[in-house]
């Protein structure tokens, strides 16, 4: 990976609809030169795909929050099972320290999260922290 191919990821992480034309004027490449560039990328696995960013709150998830899990081992893979399937549920991370998951949660009211703590219990023991802002939330990675 060369530097224009960290340009070009940089310029897609920023505007992933950005056409390839325009890509390759930003990067000084034709357009069928970027377009085999991103084809590289994408087949190499360093693109996984594209999405849109969603503002949760015209979502009416207005309660952000992370909850850190201590799972007993017995309820361990039933949580991998619970965890995917609920909604509320955005992200979910194995991790080390004396909790065993840290998720990211939304949820549209406190009764909701409250809800969801009430669930989770059923896994073993869990610490809320409700977010209060994130002042660096989509960072460009290279």
């Amino acid at each position: 990976m060369d530097s224009t191919d960290l340009k070009i990821l940089e310029i897609l992480q920023q505007d992933g609809r950005i056409s390839m034309k325009d890509l390759g004027k930003k990067v000084g490449l034709t357009s069928p030169a970027v377009s085999e560039r991103v084809k590289k990328l994408e087949e190499n696995g360093v693109i996984l795909g594209y999405r849109a960013i969603v503002n949760p709150q015209k979502l009416n998830k207005n309660i952000k929050a992370f909850i850190d899990v201590s799972i007993k081992a017995e309820n361990y893979k039933k949580f991998l099972e619970f965890a995917p399937t609920h909604e509320c549920i955005v992200e979910c991370h194995h991790i080390t320290g004396g909790d065993c998951m840290t998720l990211k949660v939304m949820t549209e009211n406190m009764a909701e999260l409250e809800k969801l703590i009430d669930d989770i219990k059923r896994f073993g023991n869990s610490r809320t922290s409700i977010i209060l802002s994130s002042p660096i939330e989509y960072k460009v990675i290279l």
